[in-house]
């Protein structure tokens, strides 16, 4: 049976608003921007969940939380049983940089430009002391840059990320995640930035990385198409919760809460006879700093209940590992 990687309990991420000098002295309640409230899952060695959203939903926050990168208002998050954020504040810190790495969206902004691609992967290894030696280093790079698809990587190593595509900077970047053989990573957006002529060629390669070491991923994305190609399990956030997660095929094969519904309206279909009606959400997306009462979705659901408005809809089974938060499943 794998074993767990990450656990995530009740993880709450609030920002803060200054109240300004006024605010004082009338004495106001602190506001706070629920960036993250409540959100629960973990992540078994070898797979790979996918969290699902729009911007603004809470994604990239929950990923920077269970690397510790920010620190979490409320809480557990465990790495091998371990509370990440008191791992990234102590001694263990470059520790848990070992076993958690992050590939960002932007591969342009990723890279030093003033770095060539063996001082970029090679940079790792050096901070952690992984490889004492010139040759071991040079070595442990030439794999990273050959797992990563950048072949014969003897002609890569010299270049600098100005004389690279934007696939291979990409490419660059998750062979400075992997080079130090890390059990989680959060890949944020992976290939949003790159041609679609070159996605897949990504989605492959971090499969490929995922089955060959056994690392836990978390992927981040707004393609719901994406998620269903790469991901064993697939939980959707809308404004700061989950409101529906499970098996990948289960959940965007039958999705049961209204919003997921609505973002599989949309994908476009090849097919005509399989293109269904688009769902089209009206309003925009309610203010994090006032949320509104009840279901946190209803001002935009379509199929709403007037009970919507004042009750906080529990996760509900609805198939083998399949959840989903929503009264009208009651």
């Amino acid at each position: 049976m794998s074993k767990t990687v990450l656990e995530v309990e009740n993880l709450r991420k609030l920002y803060p608003i200054p109240r300004g000098l006024f605010g004082v002295l009338r004495r106001d309640s602190q506001q706070c921007v629920h960036a993250v409230d409540g959100v629960s899952f973990s992540l078994k060695r070898g797979e790979i969940l996918a969290l699902v959203g729009e911007s603004g939903s809470g994604k990239t926050t929950t990923g920077l939380c269970t690397l510790g990168l920010v620190e979490p208002t409320e809480g557990e998050i465990r790495l091998e049983g371990q509370a990440v954020f008191e791992l990234a504040q102590g001694s263990q810190c470059k520790e848990l940089r070992r076993k958690a790495q992050m590939i960002f969206q932007d591969p342009y902004e990723s890279l030093n430009p003033r770095q060539t691609v063996y001082q970029a992967v090679v940079e790792p290894l050096k901070v952690h002391r992984l490889a004492a030696e010139r040759s071991e280093r040079r070595e442990k790079v030439t794999a990273a840059l050959d797992d990563a698809g950048l072949k014969p990587p003897a002609d890569y190593l010299q270049r600098y990320p100005q004389e690279l595509s934007g696939g291979q900077r990409q490419r660059v970047v998750i062979a400075s995640a992997v080079v130090m053989n890390p059990l989680y990573l959060v890949a944020d957006e992976p290939v949003s930035m790159l041609d679609v002529s070159i996605r897949a060629e990504i989605l492959n390669l971090l499969l490929r990385l995922r089955d060959e070491h056994q690392i836990a991923v978390l992927y981040i994305t707004h393609d719901l198409a994406s998620a269903a190609y790469i991901a064993e399990q697939v939980a959707v956030m809308y404004l700061g919760i989950i409101v529906e997660k499970g098996p990948a095929r289960q959940v965007l094969s039958n999705p049961q809460h209204p919003y997921t519904k609505s973002l599989m309206s949309v994908i476009p279909s090849p097919n005509p006879q399989r293109r269904k009606k688009r769902i089209v959400l009206k309003g925009e997306t309610p203010n994090p700093i006032d949320l509104p009462s009840g279901c946190r979705f209803h001002p935009r659901c379509p199929e709403a209940l007037p009970s919507c408005s004042q009750v906080v809809p529990q996760y509900q089974s609805v198939g083998e590992d399949h959840q989903a938060a929503c009264l009208l499943l009651e």
